[in-house]
């Protein structure tokens, strides 16, 4: 994993490692995780304008490409900004079992841009994820 999260592609690749989506064909394309950056930048944006002080316009710049232009991001709030990437790819997947780990990966975002104690990535659990177990029996028979 890419621990500098200096360029988009750098975003990318580390947004795809978080959501396990690592082999080609990915699930989630360049251009939806653009788009997911798209979003996540305007919300850190309305969340932490001061984090955009120093950017040509003083707002946060439109992504169109996956490439090696650096993120105008300082570096302490690059992972968070890492977690809203991943927040909003999973919540425009329509998996049900994703919502809950989508809503984890916003609430790490958002705590971590306002310097709140995060809390631990939760949620996720897919299909033969045991859930059919019940009564500590396999097979989901009690």
């Amino acid at each position: 994993m890419n621990t500098t999260l200096h360029t988009v592609q750098d975003f990318v690749t580390d947004t795809r490692t978080l959501l396990q989506d690592e082999i080609a064909p990915y699930r989630y394309g360049d251009a939806s995780i653009v788009v997911a950056i798209n979003v996540t930048l305007l919300e850190a944006y309305r969340i932490r304008p001061d984090l955009f002080v120093f950017t040509k316009t003083g707002v946060p710049p439109t992504i169109v490409q996956v490439n090696t232009t650096p993120m105008c991001i300082e570096p302490p709030f690059r992972l968070p900004i890492l977690f809203g990437i991943c927040a909003h790819a999973m919540a425009r997947d329509q998996e049900d079992y994703q919502d809950a780990r989508a809503t984890s990966f916003m609430n790490i975002f958002q705590s971590m841009l306002l310097g709140l104690r995060a809390g631990p990535l939760t949620g996720g659990a897919g299909p033969g994820d045991g859930a059919g177990i019940r009564g500590g029996q396999a097979g989901g028979t009690e």
